[in-house]
């Protein structure tokens, strides 16, 4: 996959999240907690990490994303993961 810079994975995440949690993307922030602030449950953050592996064409495991908090923590962690070429 040809390399994708850290705004436009943020820009992608945004619109996802905005679908499932049912909040504009305007409004979602990089501190936005995925649980606590946007209500994500197991289940929504799991079809997160679908979509995001569908959008981008990689193999993510629950595990490569297990730290992950705040939207902010999302856009660093998959960026690295883009760019060290996990995964493919």
């Amino acid at each position: 996959m040809a390399s994708v810079s850290a705004e436009q994975i943020r820009t992608d995440l945004l619109e996802i999240l905005s679908q499932l949690a049912g909040v504009e993307a305007s409004r979602i922030q990089d501190t936005d907690r995925l649980r606590e602030d946007l209500g994500l449950d197991s289940l929504q953050s799991m079809e997160l990490l679908s979509r995001v592996s569908d959008r981008y064409e990689l193999d993510l495991e629950v595990e490569d994303v297990m730290d992950v908090q705040t939207v902010g923590d999302v856009v660093r962690e998959l960026h690295k993961f883009m760019t060290q070429g996990s995964g493919q």
